[in-house]
């Protein structure tokens, strides 16, 4: 399967990349990037480097480069305290993903064999509130924003169910690979998720789909 890949100089995209080099079923892997990676990663024979400045338009010359794919695991955002203010966490977390989510209905998808349906898969996070007017005590902004996008990824998909399918991954805390065996059980636990475990997952959906397209971290951990 030939993907896109975003947030690849961020925590979870990154593992995204590398778990996506290591996996026999994906064929190659577009990495979409405002900044240049890695030589491992950008000279690996899999990995196609995209360098694209501005995610909230898709010229076509992006597009073109991005033809035959099959799905993209969109990686960019964090918690709205991650940036500077909250109409920037919007604009990345909402604009930017929808902006993609649309493009790839739209050039992508019809691009497919008959039939196939082009699978997008959104790191969400846990407790994301989709009610935006729903009185929230904690993470009240980092809830609503992953709530509105996976709205708004569910709405693009029901409106164009013969060719676009979606699925929003819910972990909670993200551990590191290497974390200890004592942290690893506590994570499990609570609902926390191993950074690699959570990136296979996220292939793994879109390479073969999920039942429900709202995925939470038990049903992470099982994957």
């Amino acid at each position: 399967m030939r993907i896109i890949i975003t947030g690849a100089t961020g925590f979870v995209g990154g593992a995204v990349v590398r778990q996506a080099i290591a996996n026999e079923r994906i064929t190659h892997a577009f990495v979409l990037t405002r900044k240049p990676l890695p030589e491992d990663i950008s000279k690996n024979e899999k990995v196609t480097v995209v360098e694209h400045k501005d995610f909230s338009t898709w010229p076509p010359e992006i597009l073109e480069q991005l033809a035959g794919v099959e799905g993209c695991v969109w990686a960019i955002g964090g918690r709205a305290t991650q940036f500077p203010d909250v109409e920037t966490a919007k604009k990345v977390s909402i604009d930017y993903t929808l902006a993609a989510a649309n493009a790839f209905v739209t050039e992508l998808a019809p691009k497919l064999p008959e039939a196939q349906k082009f699978r997008f898969v959104f790191c969400s996070g846990k407790f994301a509130e989709w009610d935006q007017e729903k009185n929230l005590k904690a993470m009240k902004d980092t809830r609503r924003i992953k709530g509105q996008v996976e709205k708004g990824l569910c709405d693009l998909a029901d409106a164009n169910k013969e060719k676009f399918e979606v699925w929003a991954v819910r972990p909670g805390g993200i551990v590191k690979k290497h974390a200890s065996l004592m942290n690893t059980l506590t994570a499990n636990t609570i609902g926390v998720i191993d950074v690699d475990h959570l990136a296979k997952a996220m292939l793994k959906i879109v390479l073969d789909g999920h039942a429900d397209r709202i995925v939470e971290t038990n049903a992470l951990l099982k994957i």
